[in-house]
């Protein structure tokens, strides 16, 4: 059970750590080969020596991603108070590895799962591993813009009407092209999972950002025109 305390979003635990870790000087015998830019100079020149020094591998000071303790911990539970979640969990190797582990929490072999045509493929890769069936829902397309949109609240509802075994649904949020579905309109659908696959959500701002529109894209090209 997570302790309660005081969060100070002014505070950036792990780089504090890695700052207070690299004035230890302590002398690397493990991995990455270039040992704080020592091994490899070249590296050092391309990235820079501050960028190199803290590049170090998973140790006490710095906590561990797999069991989470101290610094990485009070990282999670800063993001999770910042975006108002129950928790947040940080990941590496960009967003494919939380993807997958999102689809696998919920779907074992044979469950059905509705999600729109132009999702990510990390989670046909999800798909694959867990054995789970994809139940498409096929996006309307913009030919104006020429993009695909969201997924409407009608589609989902239909689709939920004609697989009522399945067992999750899972939107784009906001798309590639930062088009976002009426989630709350979705997630009063059924008393389904409901996964936010929100890769592209970083062009975002913190908060309670507004949802982009055709129209709002309308006006996007054009200042970019």
């Amino acid at each position: 059970m997570r302790e309660e305390h005081e969060l100070n979003q002014n505070k950036a635990p792990i780089y504090e750590a890695l700052q207070k870790f690299r004035q230890m000087r302590v002398v690397p015998f493990d991995v990455p080969g270039h040992k704080r830019g020592r091994g490899n100079p070249e590296l050092t020149e391309f990235l820079g020596e501050r960028c190199i020094s803290i590049d170090v591998n998973s140790m006490k000071p710095l906590d561990n991603l797999c069991h989470p303790i101290s610094v990485i911990r009070e990282a999670e539970e800063l993001a999770a108070d910042a975006f108002g979640a129950a928790h947040a969990f940080l990941m590496v190797g960009g967003t494919t590895s939380s993807v997958q582990t999102m689809v696998l929490s919920v779907c074992k072999r044979g469950d059905k799962i509705i999600l729109p045509r132009n999702v990510h493929r990390s989670v046909i890769n999800a798909l694959v591993l867990c054995g789970a069936i994809p139940v498409y829902v096929n996006p309307e397309v913009n030919h104006h813009l020429g993009i695909s949109l969201g997924m409407k609240r009608e589609q989902v509802a239909k689709a939920i009407a004609e697989h009522p075994d399945a067992v999750a649904v899972l939107v784009n949020n906001p798309t590639y092209y930062g088009i976002c579905s009426d989630l709350k309109a979705i997630v009063k659908e059924e008393d389904l999972r409901f996964l936010s696959e929100s890769a592209a959500a970083d062009a975002c701002a913190p908060g309670n950002p507004k949802d982009a529109s055709v129209e709002d894209l309308k006006d996007l090209f054009r200042k970019l025109m």
